[in-house]
């Protein structure tokens, strides 16, 4: 009898080493609207000091257990919790969190840009990775240099690129709520481009979508 209690308070102890024991979780993350690879989210463990970021195709690697939960968060969009207890391989996907506002009209007598001198720190950081690398610098250390000045853009221009470039509704709203031919959007968005350069890639969506409003309110004639 004493002998099948043992065998069984070992199987029991097993079966909890087994469930404890970690893993390398893998998986990609995206958008749930465009199904594109959502680069730098952030993935951890609940209540654990323990984590990573997705790599330039989504993709991420994680040490885990099948009793964890994993967290995705990145700004702009929803964070989400999947446990792992029947984890497989697969894509997460994101929803975005930011409140897209319809185009408005403010008119006013000002032209200055309230945002003016927020950025410094991140424009100098801009200039600098303008420059040319030093002649001195090794092959590999330039290539080093080079992925990372990339991957700060990608990051610095996303908001633009969503709200301007993949939505089309906004050039819609623009043209149509200015009675724009499409030669005349894109000269305005040009010089709103030139003008706002410093500043309107670190805004939010609803802020950029009414910095582009109030600019073409002013200029579109």
């Amino acid at each position: 009898m004493r002998r099948w209690i043992l065998v069984g308070w070992m199987g029991l102890i097993t079966l909890c080493c087994h469930a404890q024991s970690t893993e390398l979780i893998k998986g990609l993350v995206g958008d749930s609207a465009t199904f594109e690879a959502l680069p730098y989210v952030t993935v951890r463990i609940k209540n654990k000091n323990h984590g990573t970021l997705t790599d330039n195709q989504g993709s991420f690697t994680l040490l885990a257990s099948r009793r964890d939960t994993i967290v995705f968060s990145i700004v702009g969009y929803k964070t989400l919790e999947v446990p792992l207890y029947d984890w497989e391989p697969s894509l997460i996907l994101l929803a975005e969190n930011v409140t897209v506002l319809d185009v408005i009209t403010i008119r006013d007598s000002l032209d200055a840009n309230p945002y003016e001198g927020m950025f410094d720190e991140q424009n100098e950081l801009l200039k600098k990775n303008q420059k040319r690398l030093p002649f001195y610098y090794s092959k590999g250390k330039k290539q080093k240099i080079k992925v990372q000045r990339l991957a700060q853009e990608n990051v610095r221009v996303k908001t633009y690129v969503d709200v301007v470039i993949n939505r089309v509704e906004t050039k819609e709203k623009l043209i149509q709520q200015y009675h724009l031919t499409e030669e005349q959007y894109y000269h305005l968005l040009e010089r709103f481009n030139e003008k706002n350069y410093t500043v309107m890639y670190y805004v939010t969506a609803g802020e950029l979508l009414t910095m582009l409003n109030n600019f073409f309110a002013r200029n579109a004639h």
